[in-house]
Formats: C-alpha cells, structure tokens, sequence
C-alpha cells in the first residue's frame, strides 16, 4: 500500500477518533449521537484511494481503545466493564463501513440527494445495530412508550448528518469543477489566440509562396527575353533567379503546409461574436495593464453572431484593438461597436489616442508602414498588423476605412455582407 494512502488513513482514523468525543446522550442511556461518522463519511467520500471496510475496522479499534482509556483514566470501572460498555459504540464504525463498501453509495456522488438519504438509512441502521448491541452485551434498553419517537428520532438524525455531509461534498466538488472549467476556460482562450496570431503567420507565408511564384513567372520571362535578343550571359543570370526562386517557393509551400497541419483549431468553434470580442478585451485588459496604461473598454453591440471564420475576427479585432492601446499615451477609452444597416454589418472600433495625421492616414493599411514609436527600444513597429486586417477584410469580402483626427483619436470603421460572414442566424441583444 502506498506511503499516501496509509498517511489519508491516520488521518481519517485519528480525526474520527477525535470528532467522535464531541457526542450527545438523547435517551438517558450510554448510547451517544456523535460527529465521527461525518468524518469518517466525508474521509471515505474525499479520499477515494482509502480501503473503506479496513479504515472503518481501524477507526473502531481506535475508538475502542481511546475511550476504554479515558474511562479508566476517570476511574469509571473495571477493564472488562468498561471495554464491553464502549464495544457497541466502536462496531457502529465496523457495520457502518460495511455497508458503505458493499451498498456502493459512494458511486452515486453524481447524485447528491439519493446519496444523502442512503447514506442517513446506513447511519440509522448502524445506530440500531448499537442498540441492540447493547442489549444484548450490557442488558441495556430504550424504555418507555416513545421508544417509535426515539426511532424516528434517529433516522430524522441520520438524514440531517449525511445530508449534510453530501452538501458539504457536493459543494466543495462543484465549486472545484468551477476551478477546473475556468483553468480550461482560460487555456482554450489562450489557444485561439495563439492560433489565431500563428494564422496570421501561415497567411503571410501563403501570401509570400504566391509572390514567389509570380516572381519566377517574372524572371522566366526575362531569361527568355534576354535569350532572343542574344544576352546569354544575363539570361542564364535571370533562368537561375528564376530556379532560386521556383525552390523558395517550394520550401515556403512546405512550411505552410506544415503549419497547417500542425494548427488544429481549437475543438470548440462556436464562438460567438461577442465572445471573441469579449475574449480580445480581456486580454488587452491585461496588456494595457502591463505597460501601466489606463485604458477603459466599452462596446455596444446591437446583435451577436455566431461567424464562418472566428479565426479571421480574432485576429482582426486583436489587431485593431492593441493598435487602440498602442496610441493612447496613459489614459484613454476604446469603444467597440457592432450594428446592421439593410444586409450590411458595420463594426466600429474607435479609440481616443494620440490620432493620426491626414498625411499618413492613406498610408496606414501599407506593409511596413508605422507612426508608432516603442518607447521603450526606440524602434517604430513594424507596421504588419492593420495590413493584415486588410487582407482578412477583403477575404471577407468587407471593406475597411479609417478616420482619424491628430490629438482625439482614431475610428476603424469595417462594413462587410452578413451572407459572406454570418453562419445561421443572428440574434438581436
């Protein structure tokens, strides 16, 4: 038996041992109602791994010993008297064990109040049993003619104990399954993120590989041109730009798709619009709160969705809402807004940073392009992002514009047809 298990076994032994001492005498006899089954049943319950019939045998030896112990250290009898009055007592643990291995309770866990009221009918069974094992070892008996209030009385008893000890179980169960679903809550939202930022990657990889593949369409044209007009030399220049280019484009193909094998999307893709949007603030919540900056979100969204590629709108509203917290100095608002107008749907994102000046405004979708500064390196950005949310726009067959005013802040406004965006229905909020 492992070291663990056995360490869980004293512990349910002694601490029963111990709650057990916390008791009551309800009918003027030895019989006593005390605390150590809720114990011993909520060590069986929590600590699945323990032998339950060998810890309830333990617990009643324990039991045994402890109170003979303490009766002879009162002075309150004989050795003989005293172990035969506290053996009914100990076997309650024994039968009540037995019947908690062999009666398969502890499998209902899933049903609370089925367990409980089992777990109350084992309690008021190992009761009678005492009692009746006190009549016959000790001659001692309930008397008088509310010995059935006295019955009904324990088994009210045994109900409230297990009932107890199930919602006691139960709740701390719930509240652990509550912890466990926000741990995979959070790492299923880092996981689309991730994706959805290592899909911007294969994108441009695929863009590149396309690229390459006019570019040696181009330098095959210019070997054979070369050619005609007799310039061998540069031709044969040209024919092995064209090669060189013809293998990048091999290896880029390879690597993409590598990556998109590697790149399963998440098992949950039923995210809704306004959970994406929900999922790109609370994660620029974080980021805006590392650079010590004080932005306040704010959306308004007039209907929710469930959209064709959730991928795309995370990366697009990622996108645009760090380029929102990279303009505002210290403090400032990001405002998202969703609407329909006819079989259009306007997203609006603005944001009250430093703006943008009328001359780079028709600069700012150009690869490479950047009016931000980190102030930081020193280094202007690389100016990827909003070419990217261009790219996924015109995919979505949308269009993207922008409004910008130095010293106020800057408006994203992207229009795009439900048809080509929208899987199912919407719902109006």
């Amino acid at each position: 038996m492992k070291k663990r298990v056995l360490l869980d076994i004293l512990v349910v032994v002694v601490l029963t041992v111990f709650a057990a001492q916390l008791r009551v005498h309800p009918f003027d006899t030895t019989f006593r109602i005390g605390l150590g089954v809720i114990v011993f049943a909520m060590g069986c319950l929590y600590k699945k791994e323990i032998p339950v019939l060998w810890t309830g045998v333990l617990v009643s030896i324990a039991i045994l010993g402890f109170r003979t112990w303490i009766s002879l250290r009162a002075g309150d009898g004989l050795l003989v008297e005293t172990l035969l009055d506290h053996i009914p007592g100990s076997l309650y643990y024994t039968l009540f064990a037995v019947l908690l291995k062999y009666s398969k309770v502890l499998t209902l866990e899933n049903r609370p109040i089925h367990m409980g009221f089992a777990l109350g009918v084992i309690d008021f069974t190992s009761n009678i049993f005492e009692i009746a094992l006190r009549f016959i070892i000790v001659q001692e008996l309930i008397q008088g003619s509310s010995f059935p209030m006295h019955l009904l009385s324990l088994l009210i008893v045994g109900l409230l104990r297990m009932f107890f000890v199930t919602g006691l179980y139960s709740t701390s169960q719930n509240q652990s399954l509550r912890l466990i679903r926000q741990a995979e809550k959070k790492k299923l939202e880092e996981l689309v993120l991730l994706t959805s930022s290592l899909q911007a990657e294969v994108f441009y990889i695929q863009k590149s590989a396309q690229d390459m593949e006019r570019l040696t369409k181009e330098s095959y044209e210019i070997y054979k041109s070369l050619m005609e007009k007799n310039e061998r030399e540069l031709g044969k220049k040209a024919l092995q730009i064209s090669r060189m280019m013809h293998e990048v484009k091999h290896d880029y193909t390879r690597i993409n798709g590598g990556l998109k094998k590697l790149l399963k999307a998440p098992e949950r893709t039923e995210y809704t619009f306004s959970e994406i949007l929900e999922l790109s603030i609370k994660v620029h919540q974080t980021y805006s709160s590392d650079t010590d900056k004080h932005v306040h979100f704010t959306k308004d969204l007039g209907l929710d969705f469930y959209p064709k590629d959730p991928l795309a709108w995370t990366s697009i509203l990622n996108n645009i809402i760090a380029n929102g917290v990279e303009a505002i100095p210290r403090r400032g608002n990001i405002h998202v807004q969703l609407a329909k107008q006819e079989k259009d749907l306007i997203i609006k994102v603005s944001d009250t940073g430093r703006g943008i000046s009328s001359k780079d405004v028709g600069h700012i979708f150009v690869p490479g392009f950047s009016n931000k500064l980190d102030e930081v390196s020193g280094c202007y950005s690389n100016g990827l992002g909003l070419s990217h949310v261009e790219n996924l726009v015109e995919l979505l067959k949308g269009r993207i514009s922008v409004t910008s005013e130095e010293g106020k802040g800057t408006t994203f406004m992207i229009r795009v047809e439900e048809n080509y965006v929208i899987r199912g229905d919407y719902s109006e909020l």
